[in-house]
């Protein structure tokens, strides 16, 4: 869980970061924008990059990841929805399924789906902060202490 964590929050960073910073990356977003036909390009590109550069920042520290995740998982949705989707050339119902299904972004919101539901791990500053709260979720099955042990069933 850790390292799908990490992994995906640098995944976001580093893109969301170049975005912000470079020019050119940030004229490509603006114009995947304009082509997509969303309004106010140059604003959402910005908000677009800057969410995608400190979530995917708080993901790979692991603070606030539920939260995090969510609203990357929207971004994502909203590029598909408005991009990718028509990149699909299928012809039929399940070979256009085949195809959606490989698209990245759909794998990249079923990873962040899973965060938000398991929570950010025991190596993270969630876990840091409430160490008996969500983010230890893996040891929720655990006895309690004054808890009698055969409860518990592994």
């Amino acid at each position: 869980m850790t390292a799908a964590r990490v992994l995906i929050g640098i995944f976001f960073r580093i893109p969301g970061g170049t975005k912000v910073l470079v020019q050119a990356q940030f004229s490509m977003m603006e114009q995947t924008m304009v082509q997509s036909h969303i309004p106010f390009p140059h604003a959402n590109g910005l908000f677009v990059s800057l969410v995608e550069f400190s979530c995917g920042s708080t993901l790979a520290l692991g603070l606030l990841t539920p939260l995090c995740a969510l609203i990357l998982v929207v971004v994502m949705i909203v590029a598909v929805a408005t991009n990718r989707i028509h990149s699909i050339q299928a012809t039929g119902m399940l070979a256009w399924l085949d195809d959606f299904l490989y698209l990245p972004e759909v794998l990249y919101v079923m990873i962040l789906v899973w965060l938000i539901f398991s929570g950010s791990g025991r190596w993270s500053i969630d876990g840091l902060i409430d160490p008996l709260g969500p983010a230890s979720s893996a040891d929720a099955d655990r006895p309690l202490k004054g808890e009698p042990e055969w409860i518990y069933i592994p």
